[in-house]
């Protein structure tokens, strides 16, 4: 998230703010817009940017009307979500103001909370976000991750996922956000934790090394740092683990532990 702020802050006094807004406005209706503080070097890594902004005198705020026209051709080919604020203007002329200020960009359905919709702001918001299907496109790029991260303690690592059901399920649950499972020591040779779920099962018969991440009985998670066989289902290998030393390392030692597994994107 960023503020975008102006070079000289604006007054507390109300009137007084409201004159240097008016001011502001009808300079940019001459092409000269205010200085503010703010500047991002790129956004390269969104696709979606959200600009937020109260409405001032039926148009949108003056310092993001300079955010928007200083970072015009950055924001070329991006989709814009546009929402404000109002006591009773309408968004339309806002709306225009930043097409005209970002001709390259595609704006998306917009978002108008006024003074007196505000019991009904939390459905609203959820209603935008869904018709944006924001919650698509995050739950269709955790699933093609195949890439998870481990978090013990202070330490955090990845493994490879496999590819079979089991372990679509388990980006399944994933997608809907972090899991933590209570593990404890087995027979000097792994550490397991009840999921708190069931996945469903492939087992074969499987002779564990080091690191490898198993599914035991459809509802454990099983993390080895020996050797062990017997019919399990795989569900990946710690990164760049070979050794029970190395992987003991990773888990903190011998001893009941606190693990948090979640998706990485790519």
């Amino acid at each position: 998230m960023l503020e975008v702020e102006p070079e000289t802050p604006y007054d507390n006094d109300y009137n007084s703010m409201l004159s240097r807004a008016q001011a502001e406005l009808a300079a940019i209706r001459q092409g000269d817009y205010p200085p503010i503080k703010t500047s991002v070097g790129n956004f390269d890594a969104y696709d979606l940017v959200f600009v937020g902004y109260p409405i001032w005198h039926g148009s949108m705020a003056t310092p993001m009307q300079t955010f928007l026209h200083e970072h015009a051709v950055k924001l070329a080919g991006k989709r814009i979500a546009l929402f404000a604020t109002s006591g009773s203007s309408g968004i339309s002329t806002s709306v225009g103001e930043a097409r005209a200020l970002c001709p390259e960009a595609e704006f998306t359905e917009t978002l108008h909370l006024m003074s007196s919709t505000l019991p009904q702001m939390a459905g609203r918001i959820a209603a935008w976000l869904e018709q944006l299907n924001l919650n698509k496109d995050k739950h269709d790029d955790d699933m093609k991750t195949n890439t998870l991260s481990l978090t013990v303690g202070d330490k955090t690592f990845t493994a490879t996922l496999a590819e079979n059901s089991s372990v679509e399920a388990l980006k399944e649950r994933l997608a809907q956000g972090p899991l933590t499972v209570r593990m404890s020591d087995y027979g000097d040779m792994e550490k397991v934790g009840p999921l708190g779920f069931s996945l469903p099962r492939n087992d074969v018969s499987i002779t564990t090394a080091p690191g490898d991440l198993i599914l035991y009985q459809g509802n454990s998670l099983v993390i080895y740092y020996d050797a062990n066989s017997w019919s399990f289902t795989r569900l990946g290998k710690v990164d760049g683990v070979t050794t029970r030393e190395q992987m003991l390392d990773l888990l903190g030692g011998a001893g009941d532990i606190t693990l948090t597994l979640s998706l990485q994107k790519e």
